[in-house]
């Protein structure tokens, strides 16, 4: 397995972040760019910026199990399944449980929903589930703006991750609810200790938990965010989970909790009703499929960017990969391009609704060879779609002994969803009707009544030869497929460790966000770490270069074939943490 490449007089070790590399001279790279633009760039890119290589974090390894996902408190729960004899979707149940207690800005009960893509060794098939939330029947486009669907009582839709998560037990797991919730229950009563990640997180969405005063009650102790090292306790939330352990989820929809969320929303103006509630079903769906590189690949139909990442990795599949260097600006090109020809289709066919989606077409290599066809290879092309989101979204990935396989990625929308706690249950509500949906008339993903919310989370399985090699998703929202898709070529192409793929720089593409005037072009982020020749050659190609930063995170778990070993990775530009057992 290769690590990240070391170029020789690019860089040096820091003797005082022995676990980081830095930059050995200062970078200004964007002479395309305007001078304030450039010199922004070059201010950030400085000797002391903080790299990521994954030297802190390591692939971890076992025989009988492993779980990843973005804390320690998620893949402990998970992996307390699986001693108990549990298996991989045992674990993902009690690693989202946890995660709803202490990642509460991300996911939980309340959440829009999400997607879980499962392989069973005993069927030998993968199995896609989608758990989107619907919008409540009296929803109309003409009630919303854009801060209605962002925070506030008309901002949630039917929450879906439950129902998903008890549907996969029912099929698929071995573990009663009430010991799957434990560890979560447990978290919510005695606490947990807030890091660093968490404190950030706090404080940045203050502004909209201080509005409600349940949340506020919650989630800032003595009017405050928590700091790293409170312990942050919720009971009103460890009382609810325990009663969903009792009473099944049948209480969340149709009765005592689900008459709680819902007079709590009309109190406030809200438009969910109990036959919104009552009515949501989850889906089993038919799998996406793609060739790719040896390996065949497993995601999410339309609804969410599972199509749309295979798009891109078809498109690649048709160069050279092995020639090319993966750091360089000819690979860096060739991504950015397919990229952007992928989230293109994207905007013009991806929705939530039933609608007739010619998802073969689109994932075919035909398809990918005309579109290959239209990049060049010394210019950018444009992008001419609106600007993409970032949510609060968290992913998960397992593995057991017996050799089933789960990735699965669910999410509140924004960080806190709504901003809303539903009263006395402790459950953080959704704001799916933000990025669910498009206010525009006319466009394929507009907002309708009692219609499915589109995500553009992407968990996806790799097989070679029949068996489960892969399982990897991402939070990070318009970043998703662009990170999973990156990890993807780095581990499967380029053999990078599951850690090392998962950890290494990435970079991110977006519309303009009226930081750099660029019309129709897009926007793209590197992260500290690549070389200075690639930036430059992508401004040469007429790439837009913004100011870097870290984006999306992503965890995977990876089999060795013939030994049948596993391995965990996990995100450092989180709390992320896998552990293998």
């Amino acid at each position: 397995m290769r690590s990240i490449p070391r170029k020789p007089g690019s860089w040096r070790r820091s003797s005082a972040r022995p676990d980081r590399l830095v930059f050995m001279k200062r970078r200004t790279f964007c002479m395309a760019a305007p001078a304030a633009f450039s010199q922004q760039i070059g201010d950030l890119l400085k000797p002391d910026a903080p790299q990521l290589d994954g030297s802190a974090h390591r692939a971890v390894m076992g025989r009988n199990g492993v779980v990843a996902t973005a804390d320690q408190h998620g893949s402990l729960a998970g992996i307390r399944a699986l001693m108990k004899g549990g298996n991989a979707v045992d674990a993902i149940v009690a690693a989202a449980a946890a995660l709803n207690v202490t990642e509460p800005y991300m996911s939980g009960i309340g959440g829009f929903g999400g997607f879980m893509v499962i392989y069973m060794a005993a069927e030998g098939k993968v199995f896609a589930l989608d758990m989107m939330g619907v919008s409540p029947k009296a929803a109309r486009r003409e009630l919303f703006t854009e801060a209605a669907c962002d925070a506030g009582p008309l901002a949630p839709i039917v929450p879906g991750s439950l129902a998903g998560w008890c549907e996969a037990l029912r099929r698929f797991g071995t573990m009663n609810l009430g010991d799957l919730f434990e560890p979560a229950i447990e978290l919510a009563e005695r606490g947990f200790v807030v890091t660093k990640y968490d404190a950030m997180s706090f404080a940045a969405t203050a502004s909209k938990l201080e509005r409600f005063p349940d949340s506020a009650r919650i989630f800032l102790p003595g009017g405050k965010p928590p700091r790293m090292g409170q312990v942050l306790r919720q009971p009103d939330l460890a009382r609810t989970l325990r009663r969903i352990a009792i009473e099944g989820p049948e209480t969340f929809y149709q009765g005592g909790i689900a008459h709680e969320i819902v007079n709590f929303l009309r109190t406030h103006g809200g438009l969910l009703t109990l036959d919104d509630m009552s009515n949501f079903r989850v889906r089993w769906r038919e799998p996406v499929t793609t060739e790719f590189h040896g390996h065949t690949l497993y995601g999410m139909p339309p609804g969410s960017c599972g199509m749309t990442m295979f798009q891109a990795l078809n498109i690649m599949d048709g160069f050279p990969l092995r020639e090319l260097d993966p750091w360089g600006v000819e690979f860096a090109h060739r991504w950015l391009e397919a990229m952007k020809l992928a989230l293109i289709d994207d905007d013009r066919y991806n929705t939530g609704r039933d609608v007739e989606i010619p998802v073969a077409r689109l994932v075919s290599k035909d398809y990918a060879a005309s579109q290959r066809a239209r990049i060049s290879a010394r210019r950018a092309g444009g992008f001419p779609v609106r600007p993409l989101h970032t949510v609060g979204t968290t992913s998960l990935a397992a593995a057991d002994r017996w050799g089933n396989m789960v990735a699965f990625t669910q999410s509140l929308v924004s960080g806190f969803g709504c901003g809303m706690v539903a009263g006395k249950t402790g459950i953080l509500l959704n704001n799916g009707h933000r990025y669910g949906f498009v206010l525009e008339p006319g466009h394929i993903n507009t907002l309708e009544g009692g219609q499915r919310a589109k995500g553009v989370m992407s968990p996806t399985l790799a097989l070679r030869n029949g068996r489960p090699v892969l399982a990897i998703g991402a939070a990070g929202g318009y970043t998703i497929p662009q990170t999973v898709g990156q990890a993807i070529l780095k581990h499967l192409v380029h053999g990078y460790d599951i850690q090392h793929a998962i950890a290494s720089p990435r970079m991110m593409m977006n519309r303009d966000l009226g930081r750099v005037p660029v019309g129709d072009k897009a926007v793209t982020y590197l992260e500290f770490g690549f070389p200075e020749a690639t930036a430059k050659g992508l401004v040469n190609r007429g790439h837009h270069l913004a100011p870097p930063g870290n984006a999306g995170g992503v965890q995977g778990v990876a089999a060795d074939p013939e030994s049948g070993a596993l391995m965990g990775g996990s995100d450092p530009r989180r709390d992320g943490h896998a552990i293998a057992w």
